[in-house]
């Protein structure tokens, strides 16, 4: 399975390293940042058109308050006789160069998302396409939202190559990337629920707080016995997130769709770690232990079928194996070792069943939320049909400002819960807005600190990203404690490629 998902630091090469601390056309730097900051006023003016429109444009206004702050905050710390503690690695040539690719790709998908909405450039499969795509999206936040997972966000789909998702951190707004052949294939927009999952995975797990070493030392004491779980496993770990994810919300039609797009890879594949994504040949297990576990302890009507499902499944996989040949082992990542797949099954299903044990426990027991299918293959794909056509057309959530236009908020979500709104140009974080501010009117502030602003709380990008690692505060057992969200406090972690 090769869903695509947040794509966030590029490795720092030798190159970066030696990259010079001044630039030699500082006007041409500023020509371009204050191109950019207009372009996006510009693009986020107006208020006329659909509600998906002023919901981009809406989108563009906030970009451009935030892009501005961020690039001033950089040249007031980093000034001569700026107050910022500086890293050789990271001059401001740097930093304003990554900041600006991610204003311009945050341009690019908006733009994208909008045009491919107007009847003078897209066609009406196109349209009706994204509709159902956007309704799909809205769907599978409701549970992490009821829950307390994530706050209320309005979910945005737009076409692109292969499924992905973008996290903008200045608006409550999740911008999922669709296959453009989901247009006569349905089950392609069954990846809308993975990458759904990476959206929740990232408000869980990424943040920044005043309170770190409150955080450190709880998870300290939350966490199992040290080792429990080898590296090569880990280092999987948002990608198995993310296949719960897809299960919990879709149902057994997810998994269906997980083993068809695996099977389009070459046999060798099966058995060839990345060190990102769990192996293809045991991958499809984490939504067949998922499954299991619904079962256990979801609601009894749905019970048998999930069963059954999970049953069939695992039969379907096991006789697909055999006849792509797979190996019967596989050499992780960075180990010279070969681990078997028997053994490396039985670990990543433990680990499965007790991630859903945590902060997932009550997505697994909800009766409320309808999943996208629950009974066994094939059956499972129709379920999926008559789910896609019983959703309807009421009004989606949609961004709206309020205030005096000084907040951003989500109007129209379907489940009341806290922290839908924001003041423009902010993250909603009030650790990351509050050493944005005082650096703006000149605080002295550690690298630490202004690499937290930096990054935003994960704003990530296809193109490189920022190349700054978040700290990481015991990354591996954070899914032990569930908490409540309205900016979820969880440790930071790094991301990886």
């Amino acid at each position: 399975m090769v869903y695509s998902h947040y794509l966030h630091i590029r490795i720092i090469t030798e190159k970066d390293e030696a990259m010079p601390t001044t630039s030699s056309h500082p006007d041409r730097a500023d020509s371009r940042v204050n191109a950019l900051v207009q372009l996006a006023t510009e693009l986020g003016q107006g208020s006329g058109g659909s509600s998906r429109r002023r919901t981009i444009r809406l989108a563009l206004h906030c970009l451009a308050a935030f892009a501005r702050k961020q690039f001033d905050f950089l040249n007031t710390g980093f000034q001569p006789g700026g107050n910022f503690e500086t890293d050789a690695r990271f001059p401001l040539t740097y930093l304003r160069e990554a900041t600006a690719r991610q204003v311009s790709f945050d341009i690019d998908v908006l733009l994208r998302a909008l045009g491919q909405r107007e009847a003078a450039t897209a066609i009406l499969p196109m349209r009706a396409t994204l509709d159902l795509a956007d309704r799909l999206a809205t769907d599978a936040i409701l549970p992490a939202v009821q829950h307390g997972l994530v706050v209320p966000t309005v979910m945005l789909t737009y076409f692109q190559k292969s499924p992905t998702i973008r996290l903008m951190p200045y608006v409550p707004l999740g911008v999922i990337g669709i296959d453009f052949s989901a247009i006569g294939d349905r089950t392609r927009l069954l990846a809308i629920a993975h990458e759904t999952g990476h959206h929740v995975y990232r408000q869980i797990t990424v943040n920044y707080t005043a309170h770190l070493d409150a955080q450190v030392a709880t998870m300290a004491a939350a966490a199992p016995t040290p080792g429990k779980w080898p590296a090569w496993l880990l280092a999987w770990e948002e990608e198995i997130f993310a296949d719960i994810y897809a299960a919990l919300v879709a149902g057994p039609a997810a998994a269906l769709a997980l083993h068809e797009i695996i099977l389009t890879g070459p046999p060798t594949t099966l058995t060839e770690d990345d060190g990102d994504h769990p192996l293809d040949a045991l991958r499809p297990q984490i939504m067949h232990t998922t499954l299991r576990v619904m079962a256990e302890h979801g609601p009894e009507a749905r019970r048998a079928g999930l069963l059954a499902a999970a049953a069939a499944l695992d039969a379907q996989w096991q006789a697909q194996l055999a006849a792509q040949g797979a190996a019967d082992a596989f050499t992780p990542v960075g180990a010279d070792a070969p681990v078997t797949l028997t053994a490396a099954g039985e670990l990543l299903r433990a680990l499965v069943t007790e991630m859903l044990g945590g902060a997932l426990a009550p997505l697994a027991a909800d009766a409320v939320h309808t999943p996208w299918s629950t009974d066994a293959p094939p059956m499972c794909l129709a379920q999926f049909e008559d789910f896609c056509f019983g959703l309807g057309d009421a009004p989606l959530p949609e961004l709206t400002l309020r205030n005096d236009g000084q907040v951003v908020a989500v109007t129209r979500f379907p489940i009341k819960a806290k922290g839908d709104a924001r003041t423009v140009g902010e993250t909603g974080d009030a650790y990351l807005d509050e050493r944005r501010d005082a650096g703006l009117i000149g605080a002295a502030l550690t690298a630490a600190e202004w690499k937290a602003v930096f990054l935003a709380g994960d704003w990530t990008t296809q193109e490189g990203g920022s190349g700054i690692k978040p700290p990481v505060f015991n990354p591996a057992y954070w899914w032990l404690t569930p908490t409540p969200a309205t900016r979820p406090v969880r440790p930071a972690r790094p991301v990886r490629r």
